[in-house]
């Protein structure tokens, strides 16, 4: 990263766990990492048993249209192939299980899912949806098989635009439903009073174009069936493997017990294989019925037309302000495209809705969100999941508010925010698990100063003057955020195992893909348990190792899962203390524990081994009344709802004006999760989520023909950001710590993700005066000039 530096953190209101000798808030060296830099990690496609067979998918090659005829005959000649259609199996002709609204979330007024069947029957929704199932002995096999199979369509007009699949006179999608398959509100005070009274009223209709995930692995799976036990062994790249083993298992008929689901290492989810998708069904189905291991492996291009894509929403806001621009009132009507089937439809509406008032207090608020099918691949939550979405529409209409009223909007920000004093904030929003919202600490105006004092705002607005009278156009963009991390799932269970070696063994029901699990919760259980971190490793993505996991997603796991660990770890450590007291002859309030050894307060030198301690637990009949003998814990860990990170974004870009080339010259964040558990971590998931923001003003866009056509279908269509692209990084913690559960943390891993889009769109906006009208987060040179052009500056 040119020009990056290692932040410099603040501290504040930090838990009394993080003073000397803390293993929390340090950075050792990953654990996980010598394993992957060496050659050594196992993805999906190094899952191999004896005698496997490989799928290949066909699927369809129109957005909308009916199936007349399928000749299979040339693929099924050829030797060891074997095809497979809806009607084939009966649980091929079942649908995937749907995805509906939490029923704690206060705002749902419509949730109707349109489910997908794992092969299409008689009609086809979507570029990309499977049709077949071919089986061959090697993937080129099977892939020669898949070309040979003919299908005949009969295409019909495929519905592309979601606003105008609202109308009456639209084609359905599902013939016989309307397209509309969710609708959530939220209203906060009086709304038409407060524009009725406003001194200034301003208008945007911003629209996040549709995404993809782009993770450098792509999906698979792999699926064995032991017919003498009846156990199904399913290997995934999937990001909720318990969701997944009931999946599986209520298709076959299996026990849950039964279906073992294995997460092996991964090569990043960020929400999109977080979901059920026919392969996932596919692939062990098909295992089981053939009595051969069967494995699939997405190729790229399936992944651009088939892998659950993300954000395409449209915005209609209004804000409302006092002439010295006070916000009186805010209205938003949102439009979500979620394609062909109903996928969390609602979930991102909603988290729209209680994103959009941000760091500032609105008085009246009002949002209504529409959930859209059309002949488009279906949708899910992708890192910030309807939050990105939010930041844009907010910090657009602040910008066009300071521009209305001759402000500058660092100062129409700084006379909105929610004030330090007032925490814990509540705004009037409920969240998804049916709790009012409360904005649990941080210093907003703190994170906006320190942002702007980062890029030496003050000195650039002095500058952009004269700059522009030499014709170089220099712009400053700002963008606040909030995250909501924890998740509405009930939360997470961890157990910690102390060996008679003294070896420890974390496990834990979620599964990782690049967040530093096996370091991160080695030092929760070091910290909490007093044992050695290169003692303790951590397991996690296999269903056998804790009765249940809910899923890795929604910035939840170190909150969920870090505390649950935490909590096991301390009844452990009780365990031990109360058996150490006996070999060491004092009161278990007077045992230390620590870098795993035991002693008495101030007697350091008479330590005994953790080891020690262990062993003689296995035989103590006084830990009956902890639980039992031996030093090990089982816990559950629910936190009382979601916490709240914040931040600010600020940039300083130059756009040539010849050309529509956007140049950004400093950026920077300011970002408080709470407590850090390891630094470096939150860093490479600050600079990772920033990076993905990024990419959608550098020309990160799915595009769809008239018919329906995937016209991004290879990277040379779709940029992603490379390693050149990132500009000059300067980051700043403040770490404010939550009272919402015993770390003291707070989620990062989506927060950075949402505010580069709305920055970058407020600065190039502020170079042209804001006269630019930046509806949309894209800003290759093309679409920038075009802005130029339309507004006469070009």
């Amino acid at each position: 990263m040119r020009g990056a530096r290692r932040p410099r953190a603040r501290d504040r209101g930090l838990s009394q766990e993080d003073g000397r000798d803390a293993v929390i808030g340090q950075s050792p060296r990953r654990k996980e990492d010598e394993r992957l830099i060496t050659g050594r990690g196992r993805f999906i496609d190094d899952i191999a048993p004896p005698g496997i067979a490989h799928l290949t998918v066909v699927r369809s090659t129109h957005a909308r249209a009916r199936i007349v005829a399928i000749d299979a005959e040339a693929a099924r000649k050829l030797p060891g192939v074997v095809v497979f259609f809806a009607d084939d199996l009966p649980g091929l002709a079942e649908p995937l299980p749907a995805a509906r609204a939490d029923r704690t979330n206060p705002y749902v007024r419509l949730d109707t899912p349109r489910a997908q069947r794992p092969l299409a029957r008689d009609e086809v929704r979507y570029v990309g949806e499977p049709i077949a199932a071919v089986i061959g002995p090697d993937p080129y096999q099977a892939a020669d098989a898949a070309e040979l199979i003919r299908i005949e369509y009969e295409p019909r007009p495929a519905v592309i635009d979601a606003e105008a699949a609202m109308a009456a006179t639209s084609p359905q999608v599902h013939d016989g439903t309307s397209n509309v398959v969710g609708q959530v509100a939220k209203v906060i005070g009086d709304v038409d009073r407060a524009f009725a009274d406003a001194d200034a009223v301003v208008e945007d209709h911003p629209s996040h174009g549709r995404v993809t995930s782009m993770a450098i692995e792509t999906r698979g799976l792999c699926a064995a069936f032991d017919p003498a036990t009846g156990a199904m062994t399913v290997w995934a790249a999937h990001q909720a493997p318990y969701h997944l083993r009931g999946v599986v298992a209520a298709r076959l008929g299996l026990p849950a017990e039964s279906v073992r689901v294995i997460a092996p290492d991964t090569g990043g989810g960020f929400g999109p294989k977080e979901g059920i998708y026919p392969e996932d069904v596919l692939v062990p189905l098909l295992a089981h019925h053939l009595g051969r291991p069967v494995k699939w492996i997405q190729t790229r291009t399936e992944f651009l037309s088939s892998s659950h894509q993300a954000r395409q929403q449209s915005h209609h806001a209004r804000l409302a302000a006092t002439r010295e621009g006070r916000i009186l009132g805010l209205d938003v009507r949102i439009v979500k495209d979620v394609g062909a089937y109903h996928y969390f439809s609602v979930h991102e509406p909603t988290n729209t809705i209680n994103h959009l008032p941000s760091q500032y207090r609105v008085p009246a608020f009002r949002a209504e969100g529409f959930s859209v099918v059309t002949n488009k691949t279906p949708t899910a939550p992708y890192r910030g999941a309807g939050r990105p979405e939010a930041i844009l529409v907010v910090e657009r209409l602040l910008d066009r508010l300071a521009a209305k009223l001759g402000l500058d909007p660092a100062e129409v920000r700084a006379r909105n925010q929610i004030a330090p004093a007032d925490m814990p904030y509540r705004p009037g929003l409920v969240y998804r698990d049916g709790v009012a919202v409360s904005y649990d600490g941080g210093d907003y105006p703190l994170e906006l100063r320190r942002a702007l004092d980062l890029i030496d705002y003050a000195g650039w607005r002095k500058r952009q003057r004269d700059l522009r009278a030499e014709g170089r156009r220099i712009g400053l963009g700002i963008a606040g955020y909030l995250e909501a991390g924890g998740s509405v799932r009930p939360g997470e269970w961890a157990t910690v195992k102390v060996d008679d070696r003294g070896h420890v063994e974390v496990l834990i029901g979620v599964s990782g893909s690049g967040q530093g699990h096996e370091t991160v919760f080695a030092q929760v259980c070091a910290e909490y348990l007093g044992a050695a971190f290169d003692d303790i490793r951590v397991r996690g993505g296999d269903t056998t190792l804790v009765p249940f996991g809910y899923g890795t997603g929604a910035s939840r796991v170190a909150v969920n899962t870090g505390n649950a660990v935490a909590v096991a770890a301390a009844d452990v450590k009780v365990k031990a203390c109360r058996v150490a007291s006996r070999l060491l002859e004092c009161a278990p309030d007077d045992v230390r524990i620590e870098d795993g050894r035991a002693f008495v307060v101030g007697t350091p030198a008479r330590a005994i081994p953790l080891a020690q301690v262990a062993r003689a637990a296995l035989t103590d009949r006084g830990l009956v009344e902890l639980g039992g003998p031996g030093l090990w814990a089982t816990k559950f860990y629910s936190p009382p709802t979601v916490t709240w990170s914040s931040g600010v974004h600020a940039a300083v870009v130059e756009v040539d004006a010849e050309t529509g080339r956007v140049a950004i010259l400093r950026y920077a964040i300011v970002h408080d999760c709470g407590r850090q558990l390891h630094p470096v971590i939150v860093d490479g998931q600050i600079v990772g989520g920033f990076a993905q923001g990024l990419g959608v003003a550098l020309g990160e866009h799915i595009v769809h023909g008239d018919d329906g056509q995937l016209l991004t279908n290879t990277l040379m269509d779709y940029p992603i950001p490379r390693a050149e692209d990132m500009p000059p990084l300067v980051m700043e913690h403040l770490h404010f710590a939550t009272d919402h559960n015993p770390l003291g943390v707070r989620g990062v891993g989506e927060g950075a993700t949402g505010p580069p889009t709305a920055a970058l769109a407020n600065a190039v906006a502020d170079a042209f005066g804001g006269r630019l009208d930046v509806t949309n987060p894209v800003l290759t040179p093309h679409r920038v000039y075009t802005l130029l052009r339309e507004a006469g500056f070009a």
